[in-house]
């Protein structure tokens, strides 16, 4: 194992910029004894010789050369990582964005293009998950902001609420389900597919169809919005989605959103990030992240 030091490798590099021991000593602040020792000692970690001194004059050796992408690229990570907890923003670095699969479906795409265009050297780590998943990783600081239904998160993550996801049943275009509005009871007595307990739509569901004192008969769960769908267009299943994300196959023709009565409540939906980040910078990000979401109309401004 190599154990070459930060120190060696910025004399080096002040070497490199400068021409000369004595003024890399200058930029650096040290004596000319200190770099050359720095330097010696950095040879002697590697095994091989940078420099080739011919009196005043330097001259990188191949090795020198190849040395130098190693070493720039390290001291940028180390300058990157001191900034990044300097400063406490998370656009310095690598931000951990949470996104519900409803957002991400809608415009990941264009989340990404705008976050490329103004922050071309962010390093963007994401996860798609539902509510449930989104709440605890906000919880364990696994992640800086994240987009959640019916955030259930701690007072050191603060939320900004931007809307509501309208919920509803969905069906083949084949089903025939008449003209008046579909009761819990009525809606039961077909397979349905929701989300899984993770995600507070199975909570939801669970209470609709409990304050009617109703019990479904076939409840399949699926982690997946677009395989829900497609069961639905087969006719396999009703299945519980966003309005949102289907709402492009509806105008199409190959679902239908269900009338029921009373209708499923909708999903509060709120950014939320780690209160120990707030800086401008984050804002920022959110303030964009606002205006992918009004852009597309992923939410609606009421509950109802």
């Amino acid at each position: 194992m190599i154990n070459a030091t930060l120190n060696q490798l910025r004399a080096f590099r002040a070497i490199v910029q400068t021409g000369s021991f004595r003024a890399a000593g200058g930029l650096l602040h040290l004596s000319q004894p200190s770099v050359s020792q720095r330097v010696r000692e950095l040879e002697s970690e590697l095994g091989v010789v940078l420099f080739v001194r011919n009196g005043p004059k330097i001259s990188l050796t191949a090795e020198g050369h190849a040395l130098i992408g190693f070493a720039e690229r390290m001291l940028d990570t180390s300058d990157e990582m001191a900034e990044r907890f300097r400063s406490g923003d998370p656009l310095r670095g690598t931000l951990r964005i949470g996104l519900s699969e409803n957002f991400a479906l809608i415009c990941l795409g264009e989340l990404l293009r705008r976050v490329e265009q103004k922050y071309p050297a962010i390093k963007a780590s994401m996860f798609i998950g539902d509510s449930g998943e989104l709440s605890r990783k906000l919880q364990d600081r696994e992640l800086d902001v994240a987009i959640v239904a019916q955030a259930a998160v701690p007072p050191y993550v603060s939320q900004e609420p931007v809307g509501y996801s309208q919920l509803g049943w969905f069906a083949s275009p084949g089903l025939n389900a008449g003209p008046h509005a579909l009761t819990p009871a009525d809606i039961a007595q077909h397979h349905l597919v929701i989300a899984p307990q993770s995600s507070r739509m199975y909570t939801t569901v669970g209470n609709w169809f409990s304050a009617a004192g109703v019990t479904p008969a076939r409840v399949s769960t699926c982690n997946n919005v677009m395989v829900t769908l497609q069961a639905v267009r087969s006719g396999v299943a009703l299945g519980l989605l966003p309005i949102r994300v289907a709402e492009d196959d509806r105008l199409e023709g190959k679902v239908k959103l269900l009338k029921v009565a009373p209708r499923i409540p909708a999903h509060s939906i709120s950014i939320c990030h780690q209160a120990s980040e707030a800086g401008e910078g984050l804002h920022a990000f959110i303030r964009m992240l606002k205006e992918v979401i009004a852009d597309h109309r992923v939410f609606s401004a009421a509950a109802s």
